[in-house]
């Protein structure tokens, strides 16, 4: 196991922050079951839409089902979850974990040791996986697929999955090699959850054929995988473009201020470099905690349309020099960015 990376961390008041730490039950609730019943309301508009052979109405309320699924699964829901930090009670913030991951196809135990190491080595060539900076991994196409099928992120997650169904771990949806030793109780809990997952899914989709609800295998089993262009998006504005193997979550994190919209779609991650620093900090505090920092951190660019702009102009420039990166700059009294 790689050893950990000393980061720089932002100082806060010690009270303040074991404040910020505390957890509520009721913000999870008001989080998780809001996603949900997005979820659950365009399924039925779908299904509504479907029986009255309404096609029209119908795939304008699957694209719009897909869009708000990108937010269950790892780009939001799943991710947060995985921290156990929405709710105060634990066996709830599983209860909710296990269901989003069931409903985008994303393995619980694979993604939290995956997104554990993530933080411990963020952005360092190598040894975080799950990010890559420069060049930035997207071209045309990619942007294309988002509105319409993303068949890299299709690719990735069912690859992974039909190997763990096979009783293998690797190649490794992140490449991880592997994420767990063959010893590791963990390994199996994660082929197992895969398993039971493609049942799951042949059982439903068995179900929906034989009642002739065509359009529940999409809303149910493949729309994860379609209209990702918000989920992706909101993605995209946590670490690209910026420098690698900096030890310094201000250099190699955005932190960017949405409307309230996306905030709440996004779990508010758009506080990126405050989810870092203090990763036990629920996404509800979030806020909170970036006013506390913000002294310490780069001026982050205010709103959603404006920071996929930044990201975008960070890209093209990464496409005429791939060696270049961003490097944003410290504000007035703040500790010097932290480069080795």
């Amino acid at each position: 196991m790689t050893n950990r990376i000393n980061f720089y961390k932002s100082p806060i008041d010690r009270e303040l922050l074991r404040k910020l730490n505390k957890r509520s039950n009721f913000h999870g609730f008001v989080q998780s079951l809001g996603i949900l019943t997005l979820y659950l309301t365009t399924t039925a508009l779908s299904l509504y839409f479907f029986l009255g052979k309404m096609w029209i109405p119908m795939l304008i309320a699957c694209y719009l089902h897909a869009m708000f699924t990108s937010f269950l699964g790892m780009e939001s829901s799943v991710h947060e979850l995985s921290h156990k930090t929405p709710f105060k009670t634990r066996w709830i913030n599983e209860f909710f974990y296990g269901l989003f991951c069931l409903l985008t196809w994303n393995n619980p135990i694979h993604f939290r040791e995956s997104h554990r190491r993530h933080h411990q080595m963020t952005a360092f060539k190598g040894r975080d996986m799950e990010v890559i900076l420069t060049p930035a991994p997207f071209g045309f196409m990619d942007f294309f697929s988002w509105f319409t099928f993303d068949w890299k992120k299709f690719v990735m997650i069912m690859r992974g999955n039909a190997v763990l169904v096979s009783g293998r771990d690797i190649p490794d949806i992140f490449f991880w090699e592997p994420l767990f030793e063959k010893d590791d109780s963990r390994r199996s809990k994660m082929i197992l959850w895969a398993r039971l997952q493609f049942l799951l899914h042949i059982i439903l989709t068995t179900f929906f054929v034989m009642n002739g609800l065509w359009v529940l295998i999409f809303t149910v089993s493949c729309s994860y995988f379609f209209a990702t262009f918000l989920g992706r998006s909101t993605g995209m504005v946590q670490h690209i473009g910026l420098k690698s193997d900096v030890p310094d979550w201000r250099i190699n994190c955005h932190t960017m201020i949405f409307g309230p919209v996306m905030q709440f779609l996004y779990w508010k991650m758009n506080y990126h470099i405050e989810h870092h620093t203090y990763a036990a900090v629920p996404f509800y505090n979030l806020k909170e905690l970036h006013e506390a920092m913000k002294a310490d951190c780069p001026v982050p660019v205010k709103g959603y349309f404006r920071g996929v702009g930044k990201i975008l102009e960070l890209i093209r420039k990464q496409r005429k020099d791939p060696d270049w990166c961003y490097i944003p700059e410290m504000p007035e009294g703040a500790a010097p960015a932290k480069m080795e």
